[in-house]
């Protein structure tokens, strides 16, 4: 006599659901328990570094320090580095007392910001939540920060972080290095005016520079006035007003040009745009001078 399985997926399925938790499990091992991702903005004359904290973890986050290269995770566990990476400090910012502005810091009801100065290993960043259990980074939320200094610092970008808990539990923090998410440069364009000069008569000619400028997560990447070059050579006084490395959109050139020189003289201008996350792009337009008018 054959025998027959009446339902011979009722061994599969088992199994199968066995492979599906194991997979699950070692893609919750990889996946890094607190993540810090980053953008800077360029607002009112200064940075605002945006942090959003995310806790991929089982357990509330309590604290969180910006710019912290540390290895600490208890105090029954050895540390073997304690170093700040932070140079620019939050705007009206005390650096004798480390006493943080509360108008240049923004986070969650209750939490508070502060600085460390690691003796000469140079200094963090910290939020703090009030008490424990709430308002703590439960697991599965995200909170977000934003800390306002008066210059670019990539160290609030790229740097480490660390994620303090409040169980009482080793390790008492997680480790990590914070994730930018602003990594493309501005797009930008730029037009003279008049981008041709003549006649030809050695005198002295206003350009005025039209620029356009966008953003994925800066409203107002930084503008500058990079260089003037030409295809001859220049005379002293032949580019006046020029006030390269700012964003410098009018200045003087010389309608000039070699009378042996067919192509005449092309001057490049070009400009950069910097947004508040370290990306820069440049950009160049001309203005000619013809050797004659039919060019």
């Amino acid at each position: 006599m054959t025998r027959t399985l009446n339902n011979p997926n009722r061994y599969l399925l088992p199994l199968f659901a066995f492979l599906l938790m194991a997979f699950n499990h070692a893609a919750l091992a990889q996946q890094s328990l607190v993540v810090v991702k980053t953008y800077g903005q360029h607002i009112g004359g200064n940075i605002i570094y945006q942090q959003q904290v995310t806790n991929n973890g089982s357990r509330d986050v309590v604290s969180i320090a910006i710019g912290e290269d540390t290895d600490y995770q208890g105090s029954s566990l050895p540390q073997t580095k304690a170093e700040g990476e932070l140079d620019a400090l939050p705007v009206g910012s005390s650096m004798f007392k480390m006493i943080v502005n509360p108008a240049s810091v923004s986070g969650p009801s209750g939490w508070t910001a502060g600085v460390t100065q690691i003796n000469d290993n140079g200094r963090f960043f910290h939020w703090d939540s009030p008490g424990y259990p709430q308002p703590a980074i439960q697991p599965g939320q995200t909170m977000r920060f934003s800390i306002t200094v008066p210059k670019y610092d990539e160290a609030y970008l790229t740097g480490h972080f660390s994620a303090g808990y409040a169980d009482g539990k080793n390790p008492w923090a997680y480790n990590g290095v914070m994730e930018k998410l602003d990594t493309t440069p501005p797009s930008l364009t730029v037009s003279l005016s008049p981008n041709k000069l003549w006649p030809p008569n050695d005198k002295l000619v206003p350009v005025t520079v039209t620029i356009t400028v966008k953003d994925d997560y800066d409203p107002m990447p930084e503008i500058k006035l990079e260089s003037i070059t030409a295809s001859e050579t220049l005379a002293a006084g032949d580019i006046q007003n020029a006030q390269f490395g700012t964003d410098d959109r009018q200045f003087s050139l010389a309608a000039k040009r070699a009378g042996t020189s067919l192509a005449g003289r092309t001057y490049t201008v070009t400009y950069s745009a910097t947004d508040a996350s370290g990306n820069k792009a440049t950009t160049s337009a001309t203005v000619t001078v013809p050797h004659d008018r039919s060019k």
